[in-house]
C-alpha cells in the first residue's frame, strides 16, 4: 500500500496533469465516479488560480484587455512551477512569463510594478528614519548612524514607457519607481536615474556616511544631499537597529 505522502502525490499530480495519471487503487468509487469529482475539484482548483491572477494584477487586466490577459493567465497558471505555488504566490512568476511570451514591454513592466505594489504591502513594519530624527544630531554622529532599506521599499526600473493605467506618473518620464509603505498607505515614487542609483545602494552602504559617498560619486554635493533627503523623506529608510547593537 503507497504511503500518505505517494497517495497524496499521485492525488495532486491527477488534479494537474489530467485522467492519464489517474491513482485507480486510491478510491472506493468505480473509476468514472472518481474522475468526475476530480474533474470538479481540478476546475474549482483552476478557478481559484485564474481568480487570484487577475486580483493581483487589475491594472494589467485592463492594460491588455480581458480576451489577451485570461488567455495569457490560463497558459501561465499551466506551468509547473505555479502549479506548486499557493495562491499568495502564484503570481509572483507572472512578469516573466510575459516577457517569455514577447508581450510589450509596457505590460512586462506593469506586471513588475503591480507585483512589487502587492510584496510591499505584505512587508514587515518598520518605522521610517524621518528628518526630524536626524535635524539635531553633530555631523560625525550623523555620517556614523546605522541605516537599512525600509522592509517595503522596491524598486523597479523601467524597460519602457509607462502604461497608461500609471496616467499619473507618465508625466514625469522617470528611470524607475520607488514603492514605500512608510506608514499605513502605499506610495509610488517616481525616480532619476541618479535617486534610482542612490536608492540601490542603501542595501550596502550601512551607514549614512557611506550612502552620502556613494551619493557624492553622482554628483554635486548639494544636489547629492537633496537626493538622500528625497528617500528619507519618502519613508524609504531606516535605523538600522539591529546593525547598532552588533557593534
Amino acid at each position: 500500500m503507497p504511503s500518505l505522502a505517494e497517495s497524496q502525490a499521485r492525488f495532486v499530480a491527477c488534479l494537474q496533469k489530467g485522467p492519464a495519471l489517474f491513482p485507480a487503487d486510491l478510491f472506493s468509487q468505480n473509476r468514472e465516479r472518481a474522475l468526475l469529482g476530480l474533474k470538479a475539484h481540478a476546475n474549482t482548483i483552476s478557478h481559484a488560480r485564474l481568480v487570484a491572477i487577475e486580483q493581483a494584477y487589475p491594472k494589467l487586466h485592463r492594460h491588455l484587455g480581458h480576451d489577451q490577459f485570461h488567455a495569457l493567465s490560463r497558459d501561465y497558471v499551466e506551468q509547473d512551477h505555479a502549479m506548486a505555488c499557493d495562491i499568495n504566490g502564484i503570481g509572483k512568476g507572472f512578469a516573466a512569463f510575459l516577457a517569455a511570451a514577447a508581450c510589450d514591454g509596457s505590460a512586462v513592466d506593469l506586471a513588475r510594478i503591480e507585483w512589487a505594489w502587492l510584496e510591499s504591502y505584505r512587508s514587515a513594519e518598520a518605522e521610517p528614519l524621518g528628518l526630524d530624527e536626524i535635524a539635531g544630531i553633530a555631523e560625525a554622529e550623523l555620517l556614523a548612524l546605522p541605516i537599512a532599506p525600509h522592509p517595503a521599499l522596491r524598486l523597479i526600473t523601467l524597460t519602457a514607457p509607462l502604461s497608461t493605467e500609471l496616467a499619473e506618473l507618465c508625466q514625469t518620464d522617470p528611470h524607475a519607481l520607488m514603492i514605500v509603505r512608510p506608514q499605513a498607505q502605499i506610495l509610488i515614487h517616481p525616480l532619476t536615474a541618479e535617486v534610482a542609483a542612490i536608492a540601490e545602494k542603501m542595501v550596502g552602504s550601512a551607514t549614512m556616511g557611506n550612502l552620502l559617498d556613494h551619493a557624492l560619486e553622482l554628483g554635486e554635493e548639494a544636489a547629492a544631499m537633496q537626493h538622500v533627503m528625497m528617500l528619507i523623506q519618502a519613508g524609504a529608510m531606516i535605523r538600522d537597529e539591529g546593525q547598532r547593537h552588533d557593534r
